[in-house]
């Protein structure tokens, strides 16, 4: 009985972990967390197999949604703004605490863990990408 229960965490698990793709770009790892304020950020790791792109938008049904980096400047972390994000060739980006992210503003209800979030994530060659944040707890 243990091993069945196993099994289906692990199946489910599985299931629940999508991933999106356009062209020779791949999303996956698509996650959020709970927020208590007016924004939130969603997360996620880019694959691209093919040449290289650009990542140089995102849409939401949020007052504003935008691309930033996160970093350090002076002794001091920093979000700034990005026009666009280069896709490597045949490379990775992560999506991450600390780096890059997507970032939703004008929340008016906090995200919980279970929710989702919709965007669309647009490429310079690829076109859109419709894809779904859910929200899980901090690790």
């Amino acid at each position: 009985m243990k091993f069945l229960i196993t099994a289906l965490i692990l199946i489910c698990g599985s299931v629940s972990a999508q991933s999106y793709q356009t062209g020779d770009l791949t999303v996956t790892n698509a996650v959020s967390y709970p927020t208590t304020g007016r924004s939130g950020a969603g997360y996620f790791i880019l694959s691209n197999t093919g040449a290289g792109d650009a990542l140089v938008g995102v849409e939401a049904d949020y007052p504003k949604v935008m691309l930033h980096k996160s970093m350090m400047k002076d002794g001091v972390m920093t979000m700034e703004h990005q026009m666009r994000v280069e896709v490597p060739t045949q490379g990775q980006l992560n999506f991450a605490p600390g780096g890059y992210h997507v970032m939703f503003m004008g929340l008016t209800e906090a995200w919980g863990v279970g929710d989702t979030i919709k965007a669309t994530l647009i490429f310079e060659k690829s076109g859109r990408l419709d894809l779904t944040f859910t929200v899980k707890e901090r690790p």
